[in-house]
């Protein structure tokens, strides 16, 4: 893969955040980097690096696609339900063991908290 600005720039992003964030929050914050960091060209470098695993994508219920650097072992998120934004929590945990029922395949698992973050808790 070969080492461009873009991807610099959006890596750049992921470590000053320390969140997972969506592709406009990318888009957003790399212009402040690269002012004409274009919108096709942030979603070509999302995909090649989550291909490449320099970047991994999370999910979560009625939220968009966020990303975020690969982390050195599982941990759970936390989701502001004022701000809508998502935080990494500092915690190393273990998965438990599921007995999925008969034909079922289980292939991953998040455990997800919510409530306010320091900034939208100042504000109430």
């Amino acid at each position: 893969m070969i080492h461009t600005r873009q991807r610099e720039a959006i890596l750049e992003v992921l470590n000053e955040v320390g969140r997972p964030v969506t592709r406009d929050e990318i888009l957003s914050l790399g212009r402040k980097k690269i002012a004409r960091l274009g919108s096709a060209t942030v979603d070509r470098t999302i995909r090649e690096m989550t291909a490449n695993f320099q970047i991994i994508g999370v999910e979560f219920p009625g939220q968009p696609k966020r990303y975020e650097l690969p982390a050195a072992s599982a941990h759970p998120h936390f989701i502001c339900r004022s701000c809508e934004r998502v935080f990494d929590l500092p915690v190393a945990m273990q998965l438990p063991d599921v007995v999925a029922p008969k034909g079922f395949e289980v292939t991953g698992g998040e455990v997800i908290y919510s409530g306010r973050c320091p900034d939208c808790a100042k504000k109430c």
